[in-house]
């Protein structure tokens, strides 16, 4: 079973894009997430600390996250955790978890947004194909 996690937080840089050896578009970038909480004893509110997580974005999602968004902007994402181990140079075990996004937005509460959609290549019509779908007339009424 897949744990799907949701989380707001700021970038912490810019987003990387590479490509795969199998051709793949991938895009990175990772984002702190910290909260606050009411402390009794002092009667104020402090920050908890930061969490820092590491955010994958594969094809279409990837190339949109690289040309909308920077460091500093708010983000919430959703998407798969994920959890890895390797061993390091050094012989040292090391693990990461990040989040493989299925979804990427700005935080409306702190902005506005005007949406674009990106421009779609448009396939070439086979022989015997119109280029143009019919326009079905209108039905007038009685």
């Amino acid at each position: 079973m897949d744990t799907y996690v949701t989380m707001q937080g700021n970038l912490v840089a810019d987003p990387t894009r590479m490509v795969t050896a199998s051709g793949q578009r991938l895009t990175k970038f990772r984002i702190a997430a910290s909260g606050r909480r009411f402390d009794g004893p002092t009667n104020s509110w402090v920050n908890t600390n930061p969490v820092f997580m590491s955010v994958s974005c594969w094809r279409q999602l990837g190339d949109n996250v690289f040309q909308t968004l920077y460091k500093g902007d708010t983000v919430v994402v959703y998407g798969r955790m994920n959890y890895r181990e390797w061993d390091d140079d050094k012989g040292n075990r090391r693990s990461a978890v990040e989040v493989e996004a299925t979804s990427v937005g700005p935080d409306l509460s702190r902005y506005v947004a005007r949406l674009s959609r990106p421009n779609r290549e448009i396939p070439a019509a086979e022989d015997g194909e119109a280029s143009v779908p019919e326009q079905v007339p209108a039905t007038t009424a009685a």
